[in-house]
């Protein structure tokens, strides 16, 4: 079974992913430099910066997309 503590940090990253899935390039920006600081802190687990990696090349990908159809 899981620790409260573990379902916390997990929350928190689904919570982030969330929020990603929103964010403009600017806010993009934004958000990895303020990742890249908690990661090198050991605040964020390898484990939950992939799936925070993973969120953001999705959302750039996206990003990407409405470019081409709007360019």
């Amino acid at each position: 079974m899981r620790n409260r503590k573990a379902a916390e940090v997990d929350a928190d990253v689904e919570a982030r992913i969330a929020q990603i899935e929103q964010m403009t390039l600017e806010q993009i920006a934004v958000f990895q430099s303020r990742i890249l600081t908690e990661i090198t802190t050991g605040r964020i687990r390898p484990r939950e910066a992939s799936a925070i990696d993973r969120a953001l090349r999705k959302r750039l990908n996206a990003i990407e997309q409405e470019l081409r159809k709007g360019g």
